[in-house]
C-alpha cells in the first residue's frame, strides 16, 4: 500500500507541475515575454500528461504564433526555419481541436487562428507577388499550405510565382499538388504545360499532361493542336492525323487546324519517300497542298504557310534534279533536258509562294537563300541581281 500511495503522489505532482508550467506560460503570454513563455511550455511538454492537455496544445500554439509573428531580433533564430516553426505551431492548433468537440471554445479558437495565420501569408505573398518579387511570393504561399494543406490558393500561386521567376521544376510540383486536392482550371493547365517545355521535358511526358487537359475541357483548341505538335514530334503521324481528322470535323471552319493538317500532310510527304514508300509520298503532296491552298484562301500574306508550301513544292523539284544529276551521260544526252525541265516546273509554282514568304519578311536569310536557288535555277538574272544588289 506504501508503495502505492508513493506512486499516486508521483504522479499527482507530476501532473500539477505541468498545470503549473502551463500557467506560468501563459502568465509571459500575456506579458509578452516569449523566451520564456517558450521556455515554461516547452518544459511541460515533457511530461506525457501535457500531450493529451488541449489547454497545453492551445497554449503552446499561441507561444510559438506569437513567436512568429513577433519583429524582435532576439526570437530571430528560434524560427530561422520558417517551415518547420510552422508546422510546429499548425501541429499545436490541430492537436487542440483533436483533443476538444467542435463546439469547444478551445476549438473554435485554434480553427480561427489557423485561418488567420493562412490569411496573413497568403496576403503577404500576394503582396510580394504585386511587387514582382516572385521568389518571395512563392515563399509565403508554400508556408500557407501548410496551414491549410487541402486549400488550392496556395498551390496555385505558389505554381504561378514560381513560373514567372523561372523555377520551373517548382512549379510544376506545386501545379501537381493542386492536381491532387482539386480539379485543374485551364489557366492551371496552361501553367503546367508551359513549363514542361520550358524544361524540355520528354515529349512522351508532355504528352501525358495535354491528354489528362483534354480529357477535362475535350474541345479546347490550344490542347488539341498542343497534342497534335508532339505527336508529330514523336513521329506518331497516324494519331496525329486521327486527332485532326476529328477535330476538323467538329470544327471544319477553323483555319488554325487546317494549317496543322497541311504542316502534317507535308512531313508525311516527306518521310514516305525516307522510308522508300513513293506511292504513299505523292499521295500526301496533294493532301498538303489541298490543305495549304485552302489556307491560304483565306490568309495569303501568312509567312508559314507561304514558305512552308515553297519549300514542299520545291522538295518534287529537288527530287527531279537528283534523277537528273544521277543521269549517265548518255541517259542525260536522251532525256536529260527534258526530265531536267520537269524540274524547272516544279520551282516555278514553288516560286510565288516564296516570294509572297518574302513580302512578309523581306529580311528573312532563309527565304532571301530559297530565292536565288530559284533565280539561278530559272535563270531569272534580273531578280537575281536585284536580289544580290539588296543584300
Amino acid at each position: 500500500m506504501k508503495y502505492v500511495v508513493i506512486i499516486l503522489v508521483s504522479l499527482l505532482t507530476e501532473h500539477s507541475h505541468a498545470q503549473d508550467l502551463i500557467s506560468v506560460a501563459n502568465t509571459f503570454l500575456n506579458d509578452k515575454n516569449y523566451l520564456e513563455a517558450k521556455a515554461a511550455i516547452d518544459e511541460a511538454f515533457e511530461s506525457d500528461q501535457a500531450d493529451e492537455n488541449p489547454r497545453a496544445w492551445y497554449t503552446k500554439a499561441r507561444i510559438y504564433h506569437e513567436i512568429l509573428k513577433s519583429t524582435d531580433q532576439a526570437l530571430k533564430e528560434i524560427k530561422s526555419d520558417q517551415k518547420a516553426f510552422v508546422t510546429e505551431v499548425v501541429d499545436a492548433y490541430q492537436n487542440t481541436k483533436r483533443l476538444t468537440d467542435p463546439t469547444n471554445n478551445l476549438h473554435i479558437l485554434a480553427n480561427n487562428q489557423i485561418e488567420i495565420l493562412w490569411a496573413d501569408y497568403v496576403n503577404a505573398g500576394i503582396t510580394k507577388f504585386q511587387s514582382s518579387k516572385f521568389i518571395e511570393a512563392s515563399e509565403f504561399f508554400e508556408v500557407s499550405q501548410i496551414a491549410k494543406p487541402a486549400d488550392s490558393t496556395g498551390y496555385l500561386y505558389a505554381a504561378l510565382s514560381l513560373q514567372n521567376s523561372g523555377k520551373y521544376q517548382r512549379a510544376i510540383d506545386n501545379y501537381m499538388a493542386l492536381r491532387d486536392i482539386s480539379r485543374l482550371t485551364k489557366n492551371a493547365y496552361n501553367g503546367l504545360i508551359i513549363c514542361q517545355q520550358l524544361l524540355n521535358l520528354p515529349d512522351a511526358q508532355q504528352l501525358d499532361v495535354v491528354e489528362e487537359a483534354l480529357f477535362e475541357y475535350p474541345n479546347h483548341l490550344p490542347y488539341i493542336l498542343q497534342e497534335i505538335r508532339i505527336l508529330i514530334r514523336l513521329k506518331r503521324f497516324d494519331a496525329a492525323e486521327s486527332v485532326l481528322k476529328t477535330s476538323i470535323q467538329r470544327n471544319p471552319n477553323n483555319a488554325q487546324l487546317v494549317l496543322r493538317q497541311a504542316d502534317l500532310y507535308d512531313r508525311v510527304f516527306k518521310d514516305a519517300y525516307l522510308n522508300g514508300e513513293p506511292e504513299r509520298s505523292e499521295q500526301y503532296f496533294e493532301m498538303a497542298s489541298r490543305s495549304y491552298e485552302r489556307y491560304l484562301n483565306s490568309f495569303p500574306e501568312d509567312f508559314t504557310a507561304n514558305y512552308n508550301y515553297s519549300v514542299m513544292i520545291n522538295e518534287q523539284a529537288n527530287r527531279v534534279y537528283v534523277r537528273v544529276n544521277l543521269m549517265s551521260k548518255e541517259e542525260y544526252e536522251m532525256r536529260g533536258k527534258e526530265t531536267e525541265q520537269l524540274g524547272h516546273d516544279w520551282t516555278r509554282r514553288a516560286l510565288p509562294y516564296m516570294e509572297k514568304a518574302q513580302q512578309a519578311k523581306p529580311e528573312d536569310e532563309n527565304v532571301i537563300k530559297a530565292l536565288k536557288v530559284y533565280y539561278e535555277r530559272l535563270e531569272m538574272t534580273e531578280k537575281l541581281n536585284q536580289l544580290n544588289g539588296g543584300n
